[in-house]
């Protein structure tokens, strides 16, 4: 036999061996893909297969917040704020004994006049220049100045505020203007992304990122026994500067409005708190439409639902808002709603504490019809309510420095019979009743308090805001005049300086 065909068998084997490996190689799977062919099979985002598809989820949030931060940056705005105080010698911290020792030489050096200045932030949310931002950040300003994102600068109106909720609306005249998009607060989750953006610091165009820890906070920084507070409460980082900008979710919506942080030290330490957009919007329609608030009224006082009132009503979890009483003549008592109910829901929203009833219907107009679902004896049943308007009209809450009288640090409002209602001691009496008192005021100096009902002034009874108005107005600067109180059954004289300025 011829010695190449010996070897014919062998090259035969060698080339059939070949062609198998390459089908099965190339079919089964048996050697390893390189990276591109890895991220070209990897399943869509929210699904990671390994470690290279979670970091392109991470590439993708971190490039999501680069979307929203350029998209909503322009919206937002820093404000800043001046205020005149003037001030007497005898205001001098430094007490009369210099005076005696300097005569007039120490009396000339002593400033007259005090400029205040502060710094916040806000949210242009309309072409037309209107921004939403901070009670607190505009409070008694004499001059508004607003910066934009593109350095240009305008001088602000205040359109008005609402302190009861922490919101204010100022407004500039400008063309262009760039407008964040509203989202809706109600669906918001806790757990879910969101970036904090304003002027901290005063360091301009921050943006910080974190979560919503929780919804519907109650934190106790709205001293007026009416302020609503529903905050969200984020771990965003919040600091001085950060009032009145947005608070931003995933999708690039303004969700909330940055208002307080959680601190010992003046500056974030965990957690910030912003006021729900759905709110806001609702405070923003009436400053711009009206000039004030126009609030819904139910007419009734809640307590919590404890175990013990759980046990006793036979629920299975403690939840809902116990109607502790019910206002004559309210919107309440003409639905027939008694004392003793439980309110468990208020049209679709389930209830688990009295804030809740408190929050839904502040979002309510006056004459809207809403329907409750209280358990009375044991049973379930629907009532409907017919809202009513809580008397605080245009000059039912006076701010801190009304018109122009004298800033005394007080806020009234007429003795309505709502407030009667709540305060029994009252109910026979005319007069004023006051619904916070500003620490380190001059009212605070005097010993007024929150719940205070102011009787007369001097020998003038005041038994409206008006007439407060008035009497106040009539007294030279730095006189003490008297106001005579009653404080829940007992009457007192406050002694109180009015302010030089």
């Amino acid at each position: 036999m011829n010695r190449n065909m010996k070897w014919i068998p062998v090259w035969g084997f060698i080339l059939i061996g070949v062609i198998v490996g390459i089908i099965f190689s190339s079919n089964l799977g048996w050697t390893p893909k390189g990276l591109a062919a890895k991220k070209a099979e990897s399943p869509v985002l929210g699904n990671p297969a390994g470690p290279d598809q979670e970091i392109l989820s991470l590439q993708n949030t971190s490039r999501a917040f680069t979307l929203i931060s350029r998209q909503v940056l322009p919206t937002v705005v820093s404000i800043s704020t001046s205020k005149i105080i003037r001030r007497s010698a005898e205001d001098s911290p430094f007490g009369p004994w210099l005076r005696e020792w300097f005569g007039d030489r120490f009396e000339m050096q002593q400033p007259r006049e005090e400029k205040l200045e502060g710094l916040g932030s806000g949210v242009i949310v309309s072409s037309e220049g209107y921004i939403l931002t901070n009670n607190h950040v505009i409070q008694n300003a004499d001059d508004i100045k607003v910066g934009l994102y593109d350095d240009r600068e305008f001088e602000a109106k205040l359109v008005a505020t609402d302190p009861l909720t922490e919101v204010a609306v100022i407004k500039i005249e400008g063309e262009n203007l760039p407008v964040a998009p509203l989202g809706d607060s109600d669906v918001l989750e806790v757990g879910e992304w969101v970036l904090a953006m304003g002027n901290p610091l005063g360091l301009s165009s921050t943006v910080t990122a974190g979560i919503v820890s929780a919804k519907n906070r109650k934190i106790d920084i709205i001293e007026d026994q009416y302020g609503l507070e529903n905050f969200i409460q984020t771990d965003a980082a919040i600091n001085p500067g950060n009032s009145g900008g947005p608070l931003v979710n995933i999708r690039g919506e303004v969700i909330g409005i940055n208002t307080a942080i959680a601190t010992r030290t003046s500056t974030y330490i965990g957690y910030g708190f912003a006021v729900p957009i759905n709110l806001a919007k609702r405070i923003m329609k009436d400053l711009i439409e009206k000039g004030y608030v126009s609030r819904a009224w139910l007419g009734i006082g809640m307590m919590p639902v404890t175990e013990n009132v759980a046990e006793r009503y036979g629920l299975e979890k403690i939840r809902g808002a116990l109607v502790d009483n019910v206002m004559e003549d309210s919107p309440a008592e003409k639905a027939g709603l008694k004392k003793l109910d439980i309110i468990t829901r208020v049209e679709d929203q389930e209830i688990q504490k009295p804030g809740d009833v408190q929050n839904i219907i502040a979002l309510r107009t006056p004459g809207e019809t809403v329907v409750l679902t209280v358990l009375r004896d044991g049973k379930e049943r629907k009532i409907s309510v017919k809202l009513g308007e809580k008397e605080t009209g245009k000059e039912a809450v006076v701010s801190e420095a009304p018109d122009d009288a004298p800033d005394l640090g007080v806020t009234v409002e007429n003795l309505t019979a709502e407030v009667k209602a709540q305060n029994p001691d009252y109910k026979n009496d005319e007069g004023v009743f006051v619904a916070s008192v500003r620490r380190y005021s001059p009212a605070a100096d005097a010993g007024l308090a929150r719940g205070d009902l102011i009787l007369k002034i001097e020998d003038t009874p005041v038994k409206s805001v008006s007439e407060y108005k008035k009497a106040v107005r009539n007294y030279e600067k730095g006189k003490v005049v008297i106001f005579h109180i009653k404080r829940q059954d007992q009457t007192h004289a406050a002694f109180l300086k009015m302010p030089k300025k």
